[in-house]
């Protein structure tokens, strides 16, 4: 394996780890500090509800399938780029 393509699947695997995983602090940090409602953080009222949106249904275990996809795509190529042959 030449070294750039051993640079390219580390970079690719890093990015991929650093979009999935900042998001995820990110917004747990907000329900940490407990304004995990956008509705209150932004004054409004009259919004969704509480459960409203896209959360319903089959969604939240399909977005996290994507997010887990990401993550091991991730983690793969990172590991097959710091593989030494």
């Amino acid at each position: 394996m030449t070294d750039t393509t051993r640079t390219v699947l580390i970079a690719l695997g890093v990015s991929l780890l650093v979009v999935v995983l900042v998001p995820i602090l990110v917004c747990a940090g907000g329900m940490a500090t407990g304004m995990s409602d956008m509705n209150s953080m932004m004054g409004n009222t009259a919004g969704m509800g509480h459960m409203g949106g896209m959360t319903s249904g089959s969604m939240p275990w399909v977005m996290g399938s994507v997010v887990l996809l990401v993550l091991v795509a991730g983690i793969v190529s990172l590991v097959a780029g710091l593989r030494r042959r």
